[in-house]
């Protein structure tokens, strides 16, 4: 072997990368555990400080929880390990290295919700609101008449909440124009004579504006949650945003950072010194209970009325029972603070002076334009054991806006001072922009300016003089990093419309467990099966097949987490695929030595021979699945892309563990002298000597696939198939139980009552926001939207049948859900599919050289799919498990197309070469009969494998994923089959004159 020393070295380089790689994943898992024992005994303290106050205990987070409930300590202990692992987000924790949390936990390897249970979230642009902002006076009649109507209907009723403005704009104004009610001088691309069409060109591009920007805004506020690799996707069409959060445990805290509106703003600060009396005044009384007042909006009352309601507060207050004393006060939660700082405090304290500060008798005592905001991340202090929280005083414009905001803002890069060398952010505004900070810096030199997204303060650099031109130098003792995400935070600008929550569920962690628990377990059975079977048929070349394909999985899990890549049920579906073809490249190419070393090949001759000859097949294989792989991760999304994402990183991975690892390992020992078997003395004549005509069986093939196709149809009319509920819309019910939920005795006493026809209907349970409230899916009685009652009463049989381990139950709210998102993951899904065929079609072609191959690989692959879509409409209903046509369904859809693809092309490949090498008979049936008998044993040997890791996969697996292996099974035996028993006939059939390759012979040199 040629290179070897360089092969060697890059496969221990590999090697050591992929393990280093997945050790972070080690070292945050490790952390989290440590975090969740800490959040037990913070939980303990505050039950035990609540026990003084009803029980009622404040959260970091600012809420407040109930111990005499049930959920109350598993919300607090999710509360307290996302302030635990927030108050590492800095610290070092990596050995050796020092890399801290956030940089640790953003190397791990992520996983998805279905396996390690998180929080998903829809969020959607508010049109009405982006359009409100635009208002010169949102208050004037002739914009807030039009508004409140056109609102009123695109709630109610529905429609494009643009089109329903511009209706009753002309309804109520005539032929006035929109953008006379405009602030047209914010608005790019409006003048005071803009007609109402340019109006509304103007609006729908700024829609699309906002959008574009979005993605990059909620990233860096997930990022400040510390704990979450967010999966984030976007839909212009409908202006929503898909987030998942996987292994966010604290909902409350994550609603809160993603409903506000995302606004880079430039404000004015006060001193400490300048407020040191009012702080003062506000610590007295926060040691006191509050006083509780029944205010009114006095705006619009006359004066009359607002002299009577002054006189009934007067006197409301002289009858005040004097407040009670509290022990501590404001000042003991706030310490230090100097300048702009007014004060330092740690993270279990901050929801604490928030409580303070939200005081209805306090915020009367500072002034009204005073704002008070929080520092963006925890800080090292000297002189302080726990990292701080900065509080700022912010200088709110009467008029509610920040005389500079993130839309001024041109761009923003990292920068040195030439001056002290330190790290700098210089930004660059626009015209408009230079105007205002030229004035705003002027107003303020010798003070601070904060720079705050989502009232939170990111920077308060000093101004040290006026700032014309537009471009200014931001210093604040960052680090490189610091500096970085600044400049990001800048570029990313300001999104002028808030994203609303359209839809949240968190997936508890006992779903996520038992899935990734039992998936774990019968992996790593199916693992060590994969591992005797190989021994037992190839002996030491089968041990060599192990040790390349542990690697090959170090490889794989590595390169997911070096890539970022979130790993799902699919994507597991695609590691199982590429297991499969991984072992399948080593028992081509053991097979051909063995066939070399029949023919009386010596060991190292065979050696070479062997992997020569299985080369092209290994390649044509690979090079279809690779092609097919990223036509999905292209036009594929959710699972589909998932699965796509690891097929890709398997197919290099195990194309370079079969050639390069398994050949590195045998040819040294080959070289060395050692003697290495093919085979064992059980597996030696396996196969051998087979002869089946499986050329004149093929009528009888083609009838037993076309009955099942018929019968496939048939059943597809009458039963047709389950579809789940994110592909049918239903309902959702929202329970709160009196005990912890077990999801999946729930689920199966649903589906035991939810029974149409005889057939159950599509059901899903999962916990949200606690293991004691959980969210019911379901599509039963779909049709009839007067059947609420009938289906409630349903859901209580179903769950009457668990009472005994759920206790009583609370049914809160029911709505219907759309199946909008799932449509169109659909469409992508049959666009990406169509097109992987197309893409297979035009390769084998190419390769192949006759059209006949690629029909004959595309009709096996229809076939196969077929087959597999019409078992699931035969039997969803009678197994004893969950058959939904999910999300997952699809994943192994494409696996079993890329099983049958490899089988076939593989298969092919053979014939093709016997065709070549028999030039001198016609007699192509019989060349393509022993072509088959010839790779029987190779086609045995892998399908077993696949079928043996799928089959213990199913019987120590989870619940969740029975259907989804149930399908895969179905997959490898009529994909063996159809590569066998229909693509390769149906090659003949179509062309009974092969087209061979042309062997031309030279004399040799004399």
């Amino acid at each position: 072997m040629r290179n070897k020393g360089f092969f060697w070295f890059l496969t221990v380089l590999l090697t050591i990368v992929c393990v280093y790689q997945l050790s972070f994943t080690w070292v945050t898992s490790n952390e989290e555990k440590k975090a969740e024992k800490e959040a037990l005994f913070l939980v303990d303290s505050l039950r035990n400080e609540a026990k003084s106050n009803n029980n009622i205990g404040l959260l970091p987070n600012g809420e407040e929880v109930d111990f005499s409930k049930p959920e109350s300590e598993e919300l607090a202990k999710a509360a307290f390990i996302n302030q635990v692992l927030k108050s590492k987000a800095d610290a070092p924790i990596y050995p050796v290295l020092g890399s801290n949390f956030q940089q640790v936990k953003s190397r791990s390897l992520a996983f998805g919700l279905d396996l390690v249970g998180g929080m998903s979230v829809t969020l959607e642009v508010s049109v009405p609101d982006l359009i409100k902002s635009f208002a010169r006076n949102p208050r004037d009649s002739k914009f807030k008449r039009p508004f409140e109507s056109a609102l009123n209907e695109h709630l109610n009723k529905g429609g494009d909440f643009i089109d329903l403005f511009v209706k009753y704009f002309k309804q109520y104004n005539g032929n006035a124009l929109i953008v006379k009610e405009l602030d047209f001088d914010e608005i790019e691309g409006l003048d005071n004579n803009s007609s109402n069409a340019k109006v509304v060109s103007v609006f729908r591009d700024k829609v699309k504006g906002s959008m574009n920007g979005v993605e990059q805004i909620m990233s860096k506020r997930i990022n400040q949650f510390g704990v979450a690799q967010p999966n984030i996707q976007k839909d212009l069409s409908s202006n929503r945003i898909y987030i998942e959060l996987p292994g966010v445990q604290d909902e409350a805290t994550v609603v809160a950072r993603l409903k506000s509106t995302a606004n880079l703003q430039f404000f004015e600060t006060y001193n400490k010194e300048e407020i040191q009396n009012f702080l003062n005044q506000a610590n007295a009384l926060s040691r006191t209970e509050e006083v509780v007042y029944n205010f009114r909006d006095t705006t619009l009352m006359d004066s009359t009325a607002l002299a009577a309601y002054n006189d009934s507060l007067a006197k409301a207050t002289e009858a005040q029972a004097p407040a009670k004393a509290i022990d501590k006060g404001l000042a003991d939660y706030l310490v230090g603070g100097s300048s702009v700082t007014i004060g330092l405090t740690t993270a279990s304290n901050r929801a604490k002076i928030d409580k303070i500060l939200a005081r209805e008798d306090i915020k009367k005592i500072f002034p009204a334009d005073l704002k008070f905001m929080w520092s963006a991340n925890l800080e090292v202090n000297p002189g302080l054991k726990e990292p701080t929280y900065q509080l700022f005083a912010i200088r709110i414009p009467e008029n509610g806006k920040a005389r500079v905001g993130g839309n001024h803002v041109k761009n923003a890069n990292v920068g040195v001072d030439q001056t002290y060398g330190t790290i700098t952010v210089n930004v660059t505004m626009t015209v408009d922009g230079s105007e205002r900070w030229a004035e705003m810096t002027n107003d303020n030199k010798g003070r601070c300016v904060a720079i705050t997204m989502d009232d939170v303060v990111y920077s308060a650099p000093l101004v040290r003089s006026v700032i014309n031109g537009g471009n200014t130098e931001i210093s604040g003792n960052f680090s490189r990093e610091e500096a970085e995400s600044l400049s990001g935070l800048l570029n990313g600008g300001s999104l002028p419309a808030p994203c609303v929550i359209k839809d949240q569920s968190k997936v508890g962690p006992t779903i996520g467990a038992e899935n990734s628990k039992a998936g774990l377990i019968s992996f790593g059975i199916a693992f060590f099966a994969v591992f005797a079977y190989m021994f037992f048929i190839y002996g030491k070349a089968g041990m060599v097949a192990n040790v390349a394909l542990a690697i090959n999985v170090v490889f794989i899990f590595g390169c997911l987490a070096s890539f970022g890549a979130v790993l799902t049920l699919a994507g597991i579906a695609g590691i199982v695929l590429t297991i499969g073809t991984a072992v399948d490249a080593n028992i081509l190419i053991f097979e051909r030595v063995r066939e070399e070393q029949k023919r009386g090949v010596d060991l190292k001759s065979a050696v070479g021979i062997g992997f020569h000859k299985a080369l092209p097949s290994i390649i044509d294989a690979n090079v279809a699945h690779l092609l097919v792989a990223i036509i999905l991760k292209t036009f594929g999304t959710g699972e589909i892309a998932s699965f796509a994402t690891t097929l890709i990183i398997g197919i290099f991975t195990s194309v370079f563990s079969a050639i390069i690892i398994t050949k590195l390992i045998i040819t040294s020992w080959v070289e060395k002298g050692k003697d290495i078997s093919f085979s064992t003395k059980l597996s030696a004549n396996l196969f051998q000597n087979f002869h089946f005509d499986w050329i004149g069986k093929r009528k009888y093939f083609y009838i037993f696939s076309i009955a099942v196709t018929v019968l496939g149809i048939v059943a597809l009319v009458t039963r047709g198939l389950n579809p789940s509920v994110e592909f049918t819309g239903g309902r959702t019910i929202s329970v709160k139980l009196e005990k912890e939920a077990d999801i999946e005795m729930i689920k199966a006493n649903l589906e035991k009552v939810f029974v149409e026809k005889g057939v159950p209907a599509s059901v899903e349970v999962k916990t949200k926001s606690n293991n004691y409230n959980i969210e019911v899916l379901t599509n039963y009685k779909l049709a009839d939207d007067g059947a609420s009652a009938e289906v409630a009463e349903k859901l209580k049989e179903g769950l009457d049948l668990g009472k005994s381990k759920t206790g009583e139950y609370q049914i809160l709210e029911s709505r219907t859900i759309s199946n909008s998102v799932s449509q169109e993951m659909l469409k992508s899904s049959t666009i990406s599919i169509g097109i992987a065929l197309m893409a297979i079609f035009a390769y084998i072609m190419f390769r192949f050289g006759q059209w006949q191959y690629s029909l004959g690989a595309i009709v096996g692959l229809a076939h196969d799919v077929m087959f597999t879509i019409s078992i699931f409409a035969l039997l969803h209903g009678i197994m004893p498990f969950n058959m939904d046509v999910n999300q997952a369904f699809i994943a192994a859809i494409l696996t079993v197309i890329g099983y049958s693809m490899n089988d076939t092309v593989i298969v092919f490949d053979r014939i093709r070469e016997n065709l070549n090498s028999n030039q001198s008979t016609d007699d192509h049936a019989a060349i393509i009969n022993s072509s088959l008998n010839t790779t029987l044993s190779r086609t045995f040997n892998t399908s077993m494998v696949l079928f043996v890791v799928l089959l213990i996969m199913f019987i120590f697996g989870g619940p969740a994923i029975k259907g989804f292996l149930f399908a895969l099974l179905i997959g490898v035996v009529i994909g063996t089959y159809s590569s066998l028993c229909v693509a390769t006939p149906i090659l003949l059939d179509f062309n009974k004159k092969l087209k061979v390759k042309k062997v031309v012979k030279v004399n040799p040199a004399k």
